[in-house]
């Protein structure tokens, strides 16, 4: 740790937190805790004694496992939330007395994206900050403009908000800080949703902004540049310093370092795909030892076929799926891939009935897919969905209700509601004290973890999930990883889509990608990838990228994902 670590970096302190705590009552969090039978009156300390400088045009990045006290902090520091005890001043002013110009000084980009998007159109939203401050419209319209084509998102300015995905209101809540130039900047997990392709875009952008940016996140990839890195460990303060001294504390930390930094260490090189890949060809001496390739399973009849399928939110407007027509086998992990806006949760929300088929068709077990009554009652019973974004699916007051309500939906028996409830917390990681916690209480991982169980408590013979790594740390991701790699192997029918290319390569037996709205690929890995490296190159994985520009200066290597595999 820097001995200069717990000092700001020089200049006026934009964020100047004291002593920080903050804590709910149990009551807050949800349904009444018990120790031993009795009430608890202690509270559930989130944050403990932070105290943290931060001067004007620092970038500053706070790490910390599920549950950490992120998403706190981000509020506190927000004027969003009041301490507990202590104090945070933002450019000189109590946040506790001064909240409203706060707001005005301090633009937040939540994890997620849906609680801020607030204009029905594109531009609208994008321009929402700016005229609550009173911008002149002609400055409204240079700002929106600019913000919204740093985002990629200038050709959907006339858009529906409504009818972007995931990824894209992602984007467009950061357009929207952009877009009101406030002093500094506080994003909370602000690339999640994104692909590989628009999460570097993202960190150029936030690179390239001449003002305070404090960036809440899982992904250590998000590291670059002159940056001070914060790392949160159960409400305290773990780890302080700078981005070189972080990368040497990482794994000693808990942290698992992104498969490029690996490679670049070990190398003596810069982290860049390039000159990884110069430094490995310099040390090129033969042909490497070939990675076997993973068990392929015997083919699967369908368990869904489409045929065709289209898809418009808007009648007359631009079709998100154009004719997609595409296999989903029984019993196997099928992964759907594509950049941000290509298609894809559309096409699963398909699958249970959530959307009907527009033009086109689909087949659920040789059947035509229901439409109404008892048949597409009987389809979403077998089929479960998991959201992108969790919250969209909590409707109940604790996550032992939430769980328990499909399984009583079908009718399942008292006693067999509660094992299912049981064994659903155990698979996904989570203990027994969340039981009478309110899902909305939870951390964004956590809430995650409780979709995925609410889902698996009806004992479901699909899964389908939608981003179900996003917002996880590590050893969550890990979890979910092997908890889908077991409903395989029972049999169970898994579907994710997915921008965690390192678990769809390794795990899946098969690949979709599709490309604004049509199908470019469907097959095998490993076939798979050079069609993915000719037409999506940017949207890889880094260390993929890599691997194929070795191939082209002609070193024999293996399309690999793999860092171990490239240096055998």
């Amino acid at each position: 740790m820097s001995a200069d670590a717990d000092r700001k970096a020089g200049g006026e302190a934009v964020f100047d937190l004291r002593s920080v705590c903050f804590a709910y009552d149990w009551e807050h969090v949800g349904g009444e805790q018990t120790v031993s039978g009795a009430a608890r009156t202690d509270p559930l300390l989130v944050l403990s004694d932070i105290s943290l400088e931060i001067a004007k045009g620092e970038r500053v990045v706070v790490l910390g496992h599920n549950g950490s006290g992120k998403s706190t902090l981000v509020k506190i520091m927000g004027a969003l939330q009041t301490p507990t005890r202590g104090t945070c001043f933002v450019c000189g002013r109590d946040s506790s007395a001064d909240a409203s110009e706060i707001h005005r000084i301090v633009s937040i980009v939540f994890q997620n994206p849906e609680t801020q998007i607030i204009g029905a159109i594109v531009e609208d939203d994008a321009a929402f900050a700016c005229e609550n401050q009173g911008v002149p419209p002609p400055e409204i319209e240079t700002r929106i403009s600019a913000a919204l084509g740093r985002v990629g998102l200038l050709a959907k300015r006339g858009a529906l908000s409504s009818a972007l995905s995931g990824g894209e209101k992602q984007r467009l809540a950061i357009a929207g800080a952009l877009a009101a130039n406030s002093d500094a900047m506080i994003l909370d997990e602000p690339t999640a949703m994104l692909d590989p392709e628009g999460r570097r875009n993202v960190e150029s952008v936030l690179n390239e902004l001449d003002k305070t940016v404090v960036q809440v996140t899982h992904r250590l990839d998000d590291i670059a540049g002159d940056v001070r890195v914060m790392v949160l460990s159960g409400g305290k303060w773990a780890w302080r310093g700078s981005a070189e001294e972080f990368w040497d504390a990482a794994e000693s930390l808990g942290f698992r370092l992104p498969p490029l930094v690996a490679l670049a260490r070990r190398l003596g090189a810069v982290a860049t795909v390039d000159d990884v890949a110069e430094k490995l060809a310099a040390k090129y001496k033969g042909s490497p030892p070939r990675k076997p390739e993973k068990r392929r399973r015997p083919p699967s009849e369908a368990l869904f076929a489409v045929n065709d399928l289209c898809y418009s939110p808007v009648p007359l407007d631009a079709k998100v799926l154009k004719n997609v027509s595409c296999v989903i086998p029984r019993g196997r992990w099928t992964s759907i891939l594509g950049r941000t806006g290509s298609g894809k949760s559309t096409l699963v929300q398909h699958l249970n009935g959530l959307y009907l088929a527009q033009s086109g068709d689909i087949e659920f077990d040789g059947m035509p897919m229901p439409k109404d009554g008892a048949a597409l009652r009987d389809l979403r019973r077998r089929v479960g969905l998991v959201f992108q974004t969790p919250e969209d699916q909590f409707f109940s007051p604790t996550v032992r209700e939430e769980l328990a309500f499909a399984p009583l939906n079908w009718g399942f028996p008292k006693e067999k509601v509660e094992a299912c409830v049981a064994s659903a917390m155990e698979a996904v990681g989570l203990d027994e004290d969340y039981l009478e916690r309110g899902p909305l209480m939870l951390s964004g991982g956590e809430r995650r973890l409780v979709a995925i169980a609410s889902v698996l408590a009806a004992e479901p013979e699909c899964v389908v999930l939608d981003e179900p790594t996003a917002g996880l740390d590590e050893r969550y991701r890990a979890k979910i990883v092997g908890l889908l790699a077991r409903l395989s192997a029972e049999g169970k029918t898994v579907v994710t889509v997915t921008h965690d290319f390192e678990m769809a390569f390794e795990m899946s037996d098969r690949l979709i990608v599709l490309e604004d709205g049509v199908k470019v690929y469907e097959g095998g890995v490993e076939d798979g990838l050079p069609v993915l490296l000719e037409r999506q190159e940017a949207f890889m994985p880094d260390v993929l990228r890599v691997a194929h520009l070795l191939r082209k200066r002609g070193v024999d290597v293996p399309l690999t994902w793999d860092s171990e595999q490239l240096l055998d």
